[in-house]
C-alpha cells in the first residue's frame, strides 16, 4: 500500500450552498491551490484562502461553508497512519487517531513549494515514489509547524548498518527498475522507518531514490538506444516510463541530448562535444 495517496479535488459546491455537517475518514493534508471557503471544527470557524492548510483526523466532524465563493480547488494528500505518526508523534492519550492538535495552517512558503512540486508531478503522470517523498516531506514540515519533529532512528547507529540497508536497496532499484516502486517498499528493504530512509539513502548516495530510479532506467536505455534499432517510444515504456514525454524529459537531464539524438551521435562527435569548452560552437 502507497503511504501517501496525492490527488486534486475540485469542489462542486456553487457559492450560498448549503452547509452539510461532514466526517474525515482517513488522516489527509490538504493544501488549498485558489478559491476562498469556511471551514468549521471543533476549536471553531476559520476562513481558508489559497495557501492555507486544512489537517484531517480521521473521525473528526467538520462543516464546510461557501458564502463568498465556489468551486475552490485543492491539493489533497491521504496518509498512511503509521507513516504519519512517526512524523508528527503518537495521538494524546485519550485521543486516539488524533494526530492533529490544530486543524488549519495558515499559508507558508515552503508548504506552497510542496504543492507545486506535488501538482507539476500528478500532472507529468510521474512516480508514485515521487509524490510518496513529497508527501512525506510535507507531513515532516507540518509537524514542525506543530512543533512536533519527526522521530528519527538514532543517528548513532553503526555506519555500517546503514549503508548495508542502502546497499539493499540500490540492488532493488536495479532489479525492479522497470516496476512502479514505492517508498515503503524500499524503506523495507533497508530496514528503516520511509522518512529515515529517505535521508540516509540522500546521504550515502548523493541522490534521492526516485532520482536514481530514473537514472537507472536512463542507464537501462542508453544501451537499448545504441544496441538495438527499436523505436524510442518502445524503448521507454521497456525501460519502465509510463509515457514518451517522461522518457525525453529524464533522459535530456541525464544525457544533455534526447534520445534521437544520442542514437545519431558517433562516438567521436560525442568525445568532440565533451572535450569542446562550454559556450563554444
Amino acid at each position: 500500500m502507497s503511504l501517501v495517496r496525492v490527488f486534486e479535488y475540485q469542489c462542486p459546491a456553487s457559492k450560498g450552498a448549503k452547509v452539510e455537517p461532514e466526517q474525515f475518514t482517513d488522516a489527509s493534508i490538504t493544501v488549498v491551490r485558489s478559491g476562498v471557503f469556511g471551514f468549521r471544527s471543533d476549536p471553531g470557524a476559520q476562513l481558508l484562502t489559497a495557501g492555507s492548510t486544512m489537517l484531517a483526523n480521521p473521525g473528526q466532524q467538520y462543516e464546510i461553508s461557501h458564502e463568498h465563493a465556489g468551486g475552490d480547488r485543492c491539493v489533497i494528500f491521504r496518509m498512511d497512519e503509521g507513516t504519519l505518526e512517526s512524523l508528527v508523534g503518537p495521538p494524546p492519550r485519550g485521543a486516539p487517531r488524533q494526530y492533529f492538535a490544530r486543524p488549519v495552517l495558515p499559508p507558508t512558503s515552503r508548504i506552497e513549494a510542496l504543492r507545486k512540486l506535488a501538482e507539476q508531478c500528478l500532472a507529468s503522470r510521474g512516480p508514485v515514489l515521487e509524490l510518496e517523498a513529497l508527501g512525506l516531506a510535507l507531513a515532516a514540515e507540518v509537524g514542525a509547524q506543530l512543533g512536533r519533529a519527526p522521530q528519527l532512528e538514532s543517528s548513532r547507529a553503526p555506519g555500517r548498518l546503514a549503508r548495508d540497508g542502502v546497499h539493499a536497496a540500490l540492488a532493488a532499484i536495479e532489479q525492479g527498475s522497470t516496476e512502479e516502486l514505492t517508498l515503503g517498499d524500499l524503506a523495507r528493504v533497508a530496514g528503516m522507518s520511509p522518512y529515515h530512509f529517505l535521508r540516509v539513502f540522500k546521504r550515502e548516495t548523493g541522490l534521492t531514490p526516485h532520482r536514481l530510479l530514473l537514472r537507472t532506467r536512463v542507464f537501462h536505455a542508453l544501451a537499448l538506444l545504441r544496441d538495438t534499432r527499436r523505436p524510442v517510444t518502445e524503448i521507454a515504456l521497456d525501460v519502465g516510463f509510463g509515457d514518451l514525454s517522461n522518457f525525453i524529459h529524464a533522459f535530456r537531464r541525464e544525457v544533455g541530448c534526447s534520445p534521437r539524438d544520442f542514437r545519431k551521435t558517433t562516438p567521436e562527435a560525442w568525445a568532440a562535444a565533451i572535450r569542446r569548452p562550454r559556450g563554444a560552437r
